[in-house]
């Protein structure tokens, strides 16, 4: 059973070994699940969403979330995410990821930061969502997000006056980019990460855009940190980006052919799926 006390190598370890399981339960469930509709006569063209909590045989608490679409090659797929609670009462949400590489990994993702995604996305103006299903859809499926050591620290508190700003420190000095918004937090001792806090897509796009139109501004290298780290999630995840996004951007800036290396001295790393 995954507890806050131990080691980075024994929460990778359970989860590896949970995980398996999960997929087995996922794949059941999913099977079941298109059975009926075939029977029933039900094709899905639009995307069609299930979540199931579940325990493990080592005793940890996972929520599963499977989403169907028969419009597409492979009809359905699933995220998982395991619920540990924390030092502090509250829980912290594992990922992980990297299980078709070399080196298998960890997200840890607090309570805190989903519940910033979950307010700067209003998506508690429309339905008071579980945190859970805001942790399984962290990433998008198979996406590739892209950690930054991050530079300046104060470039928070440009993001909207954030009200959390103050409290970030030197164990949040690291910037990743989704598809989904944009964490800060801290890389571990043995390369795993935790997201501590979170800003909306839409929230940081501002800088974004003021790179991209050569508008002065005292966030400039904060915003084409940024900017340089948009095109590398672009490069890396071209199947999230319709062409014209790509031409618009990626292709514009670094040329459709040219191929993108992150060398093992670089300040940015790239966490596969």
């Amino acid at each position: 059973m995954i507890i806050h006390s131990c080691t980075e190598k024994e929460i990778l370890s359970e989860l590896i070994c949970d995980y398996k399981t999960v997929k087995q339960i996922a794949k059941k469930k999913a099977d079941k699940f298109l059975l009926k509709a075939r029977k029933s006569g039900r094709f899905i063209r639009e995307t069609d969403y299930e979540g199931y909590h579940i325990t493990t045989k080592l005793n940890n608490k996972w929520y599963i979330s499977i989403e169907y679409d028969q419009t597409n090659k492979i009809p359905w797929l699933f995220k998982a995410t395991c619920m540990v609670e924390g030092l502090n009462k509250s829980k912290d949400y594992y990922i992980v990821r990297g299980l078709n590489t070399e080196r298998p990994y960890f997200v840890k993702v607090t309570t805190h930061a989903l519940k910033r995604n979950r307010e700067r996305n209003q998506l508690d103006k429309i339905m008071n969502i579980p945190l859970e299903i805001i942790a399984c859809n962290v990433f998008e499926h198979r996406e590739t997000a892209i950690c930054q050591r991050y530079v300046d620290i104060k470039y928070v508190q440009l993001i909207h006056k954030m009200d959390d700003a103050d409290a970030l420190n030197d164990e949040m000095s690291y910037i990743f980019l989704t598809n989904r918004g944009v964490y800060f937090g801290k890389v571990t001792p043995e390369k795993n990460y935790v997201f501590k806090t979170y800003v909306s897509a839409f929230m940081g796009v501002s800088e974004l855009v003021n790179v991209e139109r050569n508008k002065n501004t005292k966030w400039e290298k904060e915003g084409s940190l940024i900017y340089y780290m948009f095109h590398m999630h672009q490069y890396f995840n071209k199947n999230l980006w319709d062409k014209d996004m790509l031409e618009k951007y990626l292709y514009a800036n670094v040329g459709e052919d040219t191929e993108l290396e992150i060398t093992d001295e670089a300040s940015l790393y790239i966490m596969r799926p």
